[in-house]
C-alpha cells in the first residue's frame, strides 16, 4: 500500500534530482556539489518552475498568514513543535 501511495504522489512530476553520495575522489565530489547547488538554486528560485521554490517564513509573515511571535526564531537549538490550539 505504501508503495502505491508513493506513486500516486509522483504522478505527474518529473524525475528529482538527488544528491550522490560522496565517495574518495574529484568527479564524485564535483557531482555531488553540482546537486547540491542545482537544488539550493531551485529552492531559492533561480532555476526551475516557481511551484518548486521553498516558502519562508518571511513569505507566511508577508502573506499574513502568521503573526512575529510565531516564528521560531530558535529553529537551530529547538525544532518546530505542533501548534497547540487554546
Amino acid at each position: 500500500m505504501e508503495q502505491r501511495l508513493y506513486k500516486h504522489a509522483k504522478r505527474g512530476r518529473k524525475e528529482q534530482v538527488t544528491i550522490p553520495q560522496p565517495v574518495e575522489s574529484i568527479e564524485s565530489l564535483f557531482r555531488t556539489v553540482l546537486a547540491m547547488k542545482e537544488l539550493v538554486e531551485t529552492l531559492a528560485g533561480q532555476r526551475g518552475k516557481p511551484i518548486d521554490i521553498a516558502v519562508t517564513w518571511q513569505d507566511l509573515l508577508d502573506l499574513e498568514w502568521i503573526k512575529n511571535e510565531d516564528v521560531p526564531y530558535d529553529i537551530g537549538t529547538h525544532p518546530i513543535q505542533p501548534h497547540r490550539r487554546r
